[in-house]
């Protein structure tokens, strides 16, 4: 089949093009899907620059964490999934039986995986999960649009709806608002009925941001986030602070709290050294709290896969670029050109 796959890491011409060997179902209570579309997420990228090497099983290794696509074929112990039809992923691979897949967290999972990352990903004509990480295509949507909704949006939606309980009237401040992320996020708190506001690096992008429901937009760039924040919250500063990005932001983002406000801090860019410092009393004094949050549970996909089928959370796709011409994609996902998901047309 044909695969874009990498056999060592670095920039993006790393990624390669080519034939690789067809995979094979491993187990019975597996699938072989023909994937129509995947998408780019950042998981992708600090893959391939190395951030996870210690999990690549070998090389040749295929990204990929997101799919669209048809079942082409199943395994005897699959009963309630059909050869040819339409399904989506979902990206973390979990045990079932440890203690917190037990309780409904599998992305808690103490044998946990992603796929893409530890087992060969979408990036690929066909891609072998397990049974239980597929679900029925939502049928308003065509294969782009679903290739879309998987990792970042139960990311999004695991954050703001779990890790803090997200209401009307809160203020939410997010960071990164024209990513993949960042447009779920959005969409969520508006949901909500939230107030957002959110950070961007151009006119354009900030026209967009507004468009799409954010009611304040800071162009980074021109202006101070701080001291634009606390202008539009009358001093009081943000309920809660979406925290992409991680050592470039996590102190303002602290400061952009309000008193009892809540910062979810969701990754930290792949880079070598995620060692932060900053000022306790800025914690404590303000009653601050820091929480860790990353990807989202079953139930926060079946949760979230019920707002988009409502309409209520719409995919916001950049651009779809050709599977041959992955390494494009993730230069222009690097480039900070990007608002919304990259797509990998497979088909």
């Amino acid at each position: 089949m044909r695969a874009v796959y990498i056999d060592r890491y670095g920039p993006p011409d790393v990624l390669k093009f080519g034939e690789v060997e067809d995979p094979k179902l491993p187990s019975d209570d597996h699938v072989l899907v023909r994937v129509k579309a995947s998408s780019v997420n950042n998981l992708d990228i600090i893959t391939r620059r190395g951030a996870y090497k210690f999990l690549i099983k070998r090389f040749p290794h295929i990204l990929g964490a997101d799919l669209a696509g048809v079942i082409e074929k199943v395994g005897r112990n699959v009963k309630d999934l059909a050869e040819g039809e339409r399904v989506i992923g979902y990206p973390i691979l979990y045990d079932g039986k440890c203690y917190w897949c037990k309780n409904g967290y599998e992305n808690l999972c103490d044998n946990l995986g992603v796929v893409g990352r530890d087992l060969s990903g979408s990036y690929a004509e066909y891609v072998v999960v397990p049974a239980k990480n597929v679900y029925p295509m939502p049928k308003n949507l065509d294969y782009y649009q679903a290739s879309t909704i998987q990792l970042a949006l139960i990311t999004a939606w695991h954050a703001l709806t779990k890790r803090v309980s997200i209401k009307e009237g809160d203020t939410v401040f997010i960071w990164g608002g024209s990513g993949g992320v960042g447009t779920f996020a959005i969409q969520i708190a508006k949901l909500f009925g939230a107030t957002v506001i959110t950070a961007t690096s151009n006119d354009d992008k900030a026209r967009k941001l507004k468009e799409m429901g954010a009611d304040y937009v800071i162009n980074y760039k021109e202006d101070d986030v701080e001291k634009k924040v606390l202008e539009y919250t009358n001093g009081l500063g943000a309920d809660i602070v979406l925290d992409t990005i991680g050592p470039l932001t996590i102190n303002k983002s602290i400061r952009i709290a309000k008193k009892r406000g809540k910062v979810i801090v969701l990754g930290f860019w792949g880079t070598d050294d995620d060692t932060v410092s900053f000022t306790l009393r800025s914690i404590y004094l303000k009653h601050v709290s820091i929480v860790g949050s990353a990807m989202g549970t079953r139930n926060d996909m079946v949760e979230a896969l019920r707002e988009v089928i409502r309409g209520g959370i719409k995919p916001i796709i950049d651009s779809v670029i050709k599977l041959e011409e992955a390494r494009r994609a993730h230069e222009r996902f690097e480039s900070n050109e990007k608002f919304g998901k990259i797509v990998l047309s497979v088909d």
